[in-house]
């Protein structure tokens, strides 16, 4: 007979749940590195990123790392304090799309959580409420070498 859990595939959902590079659409990738005191998640291009027109494409793969960055809040169950290190923008307009995707996708988040803005070294820090374990303490029992 097969287990549930095998017929699902939920150790594989689980460990790509909690995988610390988590890749874009557009060909950029998140690292996600939680600590004790708080979660550091970075922002790189991959291959997203071209010569031509750099700050626009650097602006698409902020939009895109800021929508998959709340949606893995919500799914690893992060708390607490969130530093992010987006790649690097000059304009300030960019800033503000950037910042106003993240506040709306804070705002479907069931969690009350607050967006603090960018840092004087140019990271982005943010807070959410824990409201239960993080995905990671729970699958530490499920899994072995989670």
């Amino acid at each position: 007979m097969i287990s549930c859990r095998a017929l699902y595939s939920l150790d594989r959902e689980l460990r790509d749940a909690l995988a610390e590079r988590v890749w874009l659409p557009g060909g950029g990738y998140l690292v996600i590195q939680p600590t004790e005191a708080l979660t550091v998640i970075d922002v790189n291009s991959g291959k997203a990123v071209s010569r031509k027109d750099k700050e626009e494409a650097v602006l698409k793969v902020n939009l895109e790392a800021a929508r998959e960055i709340c949606r893995q809040l919500r799914l690893r169950e992060i708390s607490g304090i969130v530093i992010v290190d987006f790649i690097n923008q000059q304009q300030e307009d960019s800033k503000d799309k950037l910042l106003a995707a993240l506040r709306s996708g804070l705002r479907e988040d069931p969690h009350p959580s607050a967006l603090i803005g960018f840092t004087a070294l140019g990271l982005v820090e943010l807070t959410r409420k824990k409201m239960g374990p993080a995905l990671r303490e729970t699958a530490s029992r499920l899994l072995p070498g989670a």
